[in-house]
């Protein structure tokens, strides 16, 4: 403490102090893994129910949950992506330690409006679903992307705001993240070959296709207790987030 006299007044003058907050450490979980889905404008308002209600029918899938339960802490979030003028549509991450955890997270992407169209940048997608890993608040051993779409990426202009494929994948390369992708071919059969070419990247990265509606909810949960179980065996590199 030093003291000061002011005239007849004794003053106590407190040295200033600046507090530095401590940072909060960020739990770390075993696998996150962010669906990112086309809602461009080659998506049907039907197509995209058969998405979500797909997404939605895989959380309750016992082969999914039976995955969820053997691979430790999983996040999970979801990206709707489309034309990059539209701003990003995200539900945010869940913490699934439980069925029922999956479960809540299925009923909140069930009930997601549909707010994006337009072209179908997937740079983009990929790059919202990259940030949701980096943010600084979460943090995995292992990231995994799992997207499905019905086209190829709309070539970008010079006016353009979206990010190109070929940016993204490297990104996620760089990142340590897996990106795995269903097709749906229904309009494209060479679809499956041109995300195996230009999309996927990473550890046992992989194309599953569906070719009709009732084929779609089935491949998905094949395609989501495959990429736990397989993002599971992964070696831990570096954690992303955090």
């Amino acid at each position: 403490m030093v003291f000061r006299i002011l005239g007849p007044f004794l003053i106590a003058l407190t040295p200033l102090v600046t507090l530095k907050a401590e940072a909060t450490p960020v739990d770390c979980a075993d696998i996150a893994v962010v669906f990112a889905i086309d809602a461009s404008g080659s998506i049907t308002s039907a197509d995209f129910r058969l998405q979500t209600s797909g997404h939605y029918l895989a959380l309750f899938d016992p082969d999914v949950l039976a995955a969820l339960s053997t691979v430790g802490t999983v996040d999970l979030a979801a990206v709707f992506w489309g034309d990059s003028a539209y701003s990003s549509q995200v539900v945010d991450w869940v913490r699934v330690n439980t069925a029922e955890d999956a479960q809540r997270f299925a009923h909140r992407l069930m009930a997601t409006p549909r707010m994006v169209s337009g072209n179908t940048d997937i740079g983009t997608g990929l790059t919202i679903a990259l940030d949701l890993i980096e943010r600084s608040d979460r943090c995995a051993h292992r990231a995994v992307i799992d997207l499905s779409g019905n086209g190829r990426a709309t070539l970008l202009g010079r006016i353009s705001r979206g990010i190109p494929l070929a940016f993204a994948r490297q990104r996620a390369m760089d990142m340590g993240v897996t990106i795995n992708a269903l097709a749906i071919t229904t309009d494209d059969g060479g679809l499956a070959d041109y995300f195996r070419r230009h999309v996927i990247t990473g550890h046992d990265a992989f194309v599953m296709e569906a070719d009709n509606p009732d084929a779609y909810s089935e491949a998905l949960a094949r395609k989501l207790a495959r990429e736990l179980l397989s993002a599971a065996d992964a070696p831990k590199g570096r954690s992303v987030g955090g």
